[in-house]
């Protein structure tokens, strides 16, 4: 889905009333008024869709989801490329442990990718 993106912005924090929030807020009248403050982030401009590994995307597409993980503070496990199963690349098991690949720099795809 963003494949050929030249650029893609990231909602990484709120304004409200003049001050920048990165939880929204319970009150409905007070979300009416949060304004998104964007990151924008380079796209890739090739198809993902034939990657099975992290080490096969684009050097930003992997930047892309490190920032992500960095950003939510949260371990990416899955990333899907496609409709069908063989489309999805298994960063760490979900069920069985962390591996923590998108939140450790030290990982053979960021090696190599960097």
């Amino acid at each position: 889905m963003l494949d050929g993106l030249d650029e893609i912005k990231v909602c990484v924090a709120y304004e409200l009333d003049g001050q920048r929030c990165t939880d929204l807020p319970s009150s409905a009248e007070q979300f009416a008024r949060c304004k998104p403050i964007f990151e924008t982030l380079p796209g890739w401009k090739q198809s993902t869709e034939h990657c099975r590994t992290l080490d096969d995307l684009p050097k930003t597409a992997l930047d892309y989801l490190e920032f992500l993980a960095k950003l939510t503070e949260a371990p990416i496990a899955i990333v899907s490329l496609g409709p069908s199963r063989d489309q999805t690349i298994i960063v760490e098991d979900p069920i069985h442990g962390p591996k923590r690949a998108l939140l450790e720099e030290n990982t053979s795809a960021f090696k190599a990718a960097v």
